[in-house]
């Protein structure tokens, strides 16, 4: 059934169906989480390995690892995502905060370089920021993180006097590098998803009638070419209000165009799917059914005119509606069908629809006569 146009659909499936964008964003984060708990492991494992007892390894690891178990089995019980992705964001910056500031306050920050472990989390914690918020809040952020994370281990060793190794310089470089270039990535991508989301919103322009949202003359096409696929088939109803010309020119041309919305809705609503209902032109309305014979075809078009018929314009009274009626023919000894060929034969019963009287439809009851 025809409506007005949809906001721009998610990403498709590998079988073709479409991933609402918070179920995608689920299965990104329970990947990242299953990676994040892999390097978690290895790190506790290889801390544990050399004998190390620091802070970080001591105690950040295991509550990081708690907190990647916490957030996967909250993401499988499909729990709210937004929630947890704000939790594992504070968690991961505490981290990161705690990494820099047990170097910072040991005996020569200089050992951040040897262990540029707090500037790789930083570039996680950026990235994360990136997923959640807008490029340019995401943008502020990671320049504050990133600033913080150099200037805490540099005054350190300015307090104490040390010299800055190379080595160091270099980490925070590479680090602040790296997240100029996610930044960039980040931007990228907000400027090629807003692109798409125009051109997304000029083709459905191109193909939807503004009035009532139905799809236009363009945008009925593809569905009429369906029924005229070689094993297909189905009805086209061709749609005429009667006597429009004297509802906009008795009561204005502000109850006309409430009468053609109330006629696509009326329309819309008593076809079954997966009927496509638009707007042909003007007080024209088509409606293509796919896989229906002529008698259901002449069946759905005797309910619209019934339900015309009796329903009451507010302001306007009784609007009635003239209907042709044409069925694809796929008989082995005919001229195969074009979409030309189907609409003129709507046409032509229409018109002898309104030739008989209006408020009435006729149907094509031989597409294709005898050579």
């Amino acid at each position: 059934m025809s409506g007005p146009p949809e906001q721009r659909p998610p990403p498709p499936t590998p079988d073709g169906t479409l991933l609402p964008p918070e179920e995608l964003r689920r299965r990104v984060y329970l990947l990242a989480l299953a990676a994040g708990l892999i390097v978690l492991t290895i790190v506790f494992a290889v801390g544990n390995f050399q004998g190390r007892t620091d802070v970080y390894t001591g105690v950040f690891v295991p509550a990081l690892t708690i907190m990647v178990l916490f957030s996967t089995g909250w993401l499988l019980a499909r729990r709210s995502v937004p929630f947890i992705e704000r939790a594992v964001f504070i968690c991961m910056n505490v981290a990161h905060l705690a990494q820099i500031l047990e170097q910072t306050l040991g005996p020569d920050p200089n050992t951040l370089a040897s262990n540029d472990a707090p500037y790789w989390m930083l570039v996680t914690v950026c990235m994360v920021a990136h997923l959640i918020y807008r490029p340019r809040i995401a943008g502020l952020y990671s320049a504050a993180a990133y600033l913080l994370s150099c200037a805490l281990p540099l005054g350190g060793l300015l307090l104490n006097a040390q010299p800055v190794s190379a080595e160091l310089v270099r980490v925070q470089l590479t680090a602040g590098i790296t997240l100029m270039f996610v930044h960039a990535l980040s931007w990228y991508r907000g400027q090629f998803e807003a692109q798409r989301a125009r051109l997304h919103l000029a083709q459905q322009l191109a193909h939807t009638d503004q009035l009532t949202g139905l799809p236009n003359r363009r945008g009925l096409y593809p569905a009429v070419e369906t029924l005229l696929t070689p094993g297909e088939g189905g009805a086209v109803l061709l749609l005429d209000l009667d006597h429009f010309k004297r509802v906009n020119d008795q009561y204005g041309h502000q109850a006309g165009d409430t009468v053609l919305i109330g006629a696509a809705t009326l329309t819309s609503d008593l076809l079954p799917s997966p009927a496509v209902v638009g707007r042909w032109g003007g007080e024209e309305f088509m409606a293509v059914l796919p896989g229906t014979d002529l008698l259901t075809a002449q069946v759905q078009a005797a309910r619209l005119c019934r339900a015309f018929a009796a329903h009451h314009w507010p302001g306007v009274g009784r609007v009635t509606v003239s209907i042709g009626v044409s069925v694809v023919c796929h008989a082995p000894n005919r001229p195969p069908d074009t979409l030309p060929t189907l609409i003129a034969r709507a046409d032509q019963a229409l018109y002898r629809a309104k030739a008989a009287g209006r408020n009435s439809w006729k149907a094509d009851t031989d597409p294709h006569p005898p050579d």
